[in-house]
């Protein structure tokens, strides 16, 4: 039977979120734990995820020294040099890397670069992902593609959002965290308008989630009660603060840990419930 694949941006436009942790988890959990075929594309300059994988599979070197020049994310953007020339996507094997020790995950890696390429003008190359992703007929290779999107309006973000059916918003509380959301809102409003786009909410995933104070509480109350939570609803789910996570002593994958591997097990069956839901 063909898989019909969905495609999912992981976005807030507020660092610190623990955006990278919880699109890694959630996807990582879904491959090794419950058998599901996962594609990561990293759009963020950051590259987080990328650096994740390549801790993960021990392949930092190799990245350093191979990835990092010939088979990124920045190969999908490459501009012709003549006005007369088509533009070519890569082939899959081009850009796609997969890996011996976990068979259901491929990546697609970031780079640094990234941020040399910005160009929110040109609205022909913000659709490359998706036509990436039609002309190979990934959806029926994969279960589902999380797209790790930058934390801030971008030629990037719009690329990324245009090819997703759903966006997932990790958010942490705190005084801005309503910015945030708000300015999200925002970008895929106009994204919506200008491309046609049908892209739905997941919900937003409490992240880093500490022991219940008043001011956080008060922050949390404050949160719930603004009315950007009109169009998007909360994950009943969470995931908490864990300090070895955060130290990444063994990585900083979710499964890898006791307390965390609980919180991204809700977190993914939530996840897959909303999926189909919707």
């Amino acid at each position: 039977m063909d898989k019909n694949g969905k495609v999912i941006s992981v976005i807030n436009m507020k660092g610190g979120v623990g955006k990278t942790t919880l699109c890694v988890g959630i996807g990582e959990y879904l491959a090794n734990f419950l058998g599901k075929k996962i594609l990561f594309i990293d759009v963020d300059p950051q590259f987080n995820t990328t650096q994740t994988l390549m801790d993960y599979f021990d392949l930092e070197e190799e990245y350093m020294n191979d990835f990092r020049q010939n088979k990124t994310i920045r190969k999908l953007f490459e501009s012709v040099t003549s006005i007369s020339e088509k533009p070519k996507l890569p082939n899959p094997s081009d850009v796609i890397l997969s890996f011996e020790k976990s068979p259901n995950i491929d990546l697609i890696c970031g780079n640094i670069d990234l941020i040399f390429d910005d160009n929110q003008g040109d609205s022909a190359r913000s659709r490359r992902i998706k036509k990436f992703i039609s002309e190979n007929n990934l959806r029926r290779v994969y279960d589902f593609i999380f797209i790790d999107c930058p934390p801030t309006i971008s030629f990037y973000t719009d690329a990324a959002l245009n090819a997703s059916d759903y966006y997932l918003v990790p958010n942490r509380i705190d005084r801005y965290s309503i910015l945030g959301i708000k300015l999200l809102k925002q970008v895929i409003d106009r994204l919506s308008y200008d491309e046609d786009l049908d892209i739905k909410p997941l919900g937003i995933v409490y992240t880093m989630v500490g022991k219940p104070g008043l001011k956080s509480q008060k922050l949390k109350e404050t949160f719930e009660t603004s009315a950007v939570l009109n169009d998007i609803d909360i994950f009943t789910s969470q995931t908490t603060y864990v300090n070895d996570l955060m130290v990444g002593l063994q990585g900083n994958i979710s499964s890898n840990y006791k307390k965390s591997r609980e919180d991204i097990h809700e977190v993914a069956s939530e996840f897959l419930d909303r999926v189909e839901r919707r």
